[in-house]
């Protein structure tokens, strides 16, 4: 996963990681933790060091920053419904590296580095 960790779903049920790299995108997949493949949609994150994806403490939301070029931006999936939706739309050309959620789920820590910041 190039750098990355799996992610567990807070029930335990879900592992989601990335697939192999193809053009500076992984697509996200996911199994049980015996292993069977668990349908996702079609979720392409951009490949580098990082966690891309993870989920909302204790719930079946999984949060991952999508955009191969900067400005890149956060999106939840929630895995009952299978339905994403943008969480962002973050203006700075930045490019984010990896994230965290705060315990609560309500906040989006995350690191962005730009070219020529001082």
């Amino acid at each position: 996963m190039s750098g990355e960790t799996p992610a567990w779903s807070g029930d335990g049920r879900v592992i989601v990681y990335s697939g192999p790299e193809v053009a500076g995108l992984m697509t996200l997949m996911a199994v049980d933790p015996a292993g069977q493949r668990i349908e996702l949609p079609a979720i392409r994150v951009r490949a580098g060091d990082g966690e891309r994806a993870r989920f909302v403490p204790g719930t079946n939301v999984l949060v991952y920053m999508q955009g191969l070029l900067p400005p890149q931006d956060f999106w939840s999936l929630d895995l009952v419904r299978k339905t994403t939706r943008p969480l962002t739309h973050l203006s700075d050309q930045g490019t984010l590296r990896t994230f965290d959620i705060t315990p609560d789920g309500k906040q989006i820590m995350f690191d962005r580095s730009r070219q020529n910041s001082a």
